[in-house]
């Protein structure tokens, strides 16, 4: 099973097959989309960061978890012993990796390149 996504190249190393784990890197945005054998979808965006002050470079990575979720209630006790809930967003996994592939290539299809704080500032590339 293959990307139908022209612009995503499979780049997985041996160690991350035999965990069961794809990776593909968007030529066009220079990211890369993991597929894990326990359910998890992700997009991972490398970048170059520097500094406008000291001008030194430090590179980042940063992972989004593309997969959907839902709302969980978690229940903790406050400082009186009394039972509080609130709502969490939990990702729903994936076990299968052809619906894995689905979410990367609708997803990497939409995608419209790297918009985060970092990208504010004239100090940041995305690292190839």
């Amino acid at each position: 099973m293959n990307p139908k996504n022209s612009n995503l190249v499979e780049i997985t190393t041996k160690q991350q097959a035999n965990n069961g784990t794809r990776q593909f890197f968007d030529q066009h945005h220079k990211v890369s989309y993991i597929s894990y054998a326990s359910g998890y979808v992700r997009r991972e965006i490398k970048v170059i960061y520097t500094c406008p002050h000291h001008n030194h470079t430090n590179k980042l990575k940063c992972m989004y978890f593309l997969n959907k979720s839902k709302d969980v209630d978690v229940e903790y006790k406050d400082f009186d012993g009394e039972t509080k809930t609130y709502k969490e967003l939990k990702p729903v996994l994936e076990n299968c990796p052809q619906k894995r592939m689905d979410i990367i290539d609708r997803i990497s299809y939409k995608y419209k390149g790297y918009k985060g704080v970092l990208s504010r500032t004239s100090c940041i590339r995305i690292a190839k």
